[in-house]
């Protein structure tokens, strides 16, 4: 009787089952190592973010400082012009802008550069006497309408804005049925607006928080046109060109002696002086650019005050 050889399948197995094994853990230990590459990485990667989010915020909160004083400057330029000039004219320090002005501290290698121009409102329409409480007025609204017409834009916009004026103020009920206004910008919502023709209306219209007149000294000839019944457009660029001249207006009665037209009867709308001024600043700080809006209000013999800041 032939015995056959014995043959162990188990022990056989095992070589194959422990290569296996150690195959798999090799794998699961490269799997494990990926992991905590990819989780490393994205950890480096927000602490990098994090760290551009600090810097970035470091450098608008100083840039936010340095036109707070670019603002303070313009409250003291305003203060003694009015103490030096019974008129407001364009030709003051104030009105001359300040471009790229380097404002870095001598010890910091950071470059900052501090642009910034003060603006006569008064120079513009007040958009604010469109209505009162809540009703639109016929003659005002008829102004913006001569005013559209000489900027050659939609005269239809006029009473989509005096509808807008009158329903951010509080009617006779005491109800308001719109945000109040601050800047012309505001008015983007307005059927029709345009973002080339709002930029245009910036240079012409302003809101205040109360009845204004328009300054003879500041204001433009379209603007003179619009707001004086029977003066054309014409004839108030001839005057404008000649008040840039250095020939300024003294007083509203002198204005109005210079039109030489007796047809044009003396109103109340015009002056020659101005109490607000809106200032826009910028301030670059290596790759941040920072801004500011202002709108200040001056007062005979006092500092002029913030009436509203935006950012």
């Amino acid at each position: 009787m032939i015995r056959r050889p014995y043959f162990n399948w188990r022990r056989q197995a095992l070589p194959q089952r422990v290569a296996r094994q150690q195959g798999m853990a090799v794998i699961a230990a490269l799997v494990v190592v990926a992991a905590a590459a990819v989780a490393s990485a994205a950890i480096i990667e927000r602490q990098g973010m994090l760290a551009d989010t600090l810097t970035g915020e470091r450098d608008r909160a100083q840039a936010k400082w340095l036109l707070r004083g670019g603002l303070d400057w313009s409250r003291v330029i305003l203060y003694n012009d009015a103490r030096r000039n019974a008129v407001t004219r364009k030709d003051s320090i104030w009105s001359q802008p300040i471009l790229g002005l380097e404002v870095s501290a001598p010890q910091d290698s950071r470059q900052a550069y501090f642009s910034g121009q003060i603006e006569d409102e008064q120079g513009k329409y007040n958009i604010q006497s469109l209505a009162v409480q809540g009703r639109v007025q016929p003659d005002e609204l008829l102004m913006l309408e001569r005013l559209l017409t000489s900027l050659n834009l939609p005269v239809d916009l006029a009473g989509a804005i005096a509808q807008r004026v009158a329903r951010a103020q509080r009617g006779p009920d005491g109800e308001q049925d719109a945000p109040g206004l601050q800047t012309i910008g505001e008015l983007k919502g307005v059927q029709g607006m345009s973002p080339e023709v709002l930029a245009t209306l910036a240079n012409y219209l302003t809101i205040l928080p109360r009845e204004t007149t328009i300054n003879a000294n500041t204001a433009s000839a379209e603007v003179l046109s619009a707001g004086i019944p029977g003066l054309d457009l014409a004839q108030a660029r001839a005057v404008v060109d000649q008040r840039d001249e250095g020939q300024w207006f003294n007083s509203r009665a002198d204005f109005f002696n210079r039109l030489g037209n007796p047809d044009i009867t003396p109103g109340n709308q015009i002056g020659v002086t101005s109490e607000w001024f809106q200032v826009t600043g910028q301030v670059t700080l290596d790759q941040t650019a920072t801004v500011m809006q202002a709108l200040l209000h001056r007062q005979s013999g006092q500092i002029p005050t913030v009436r509203w800041i935006k950012d």
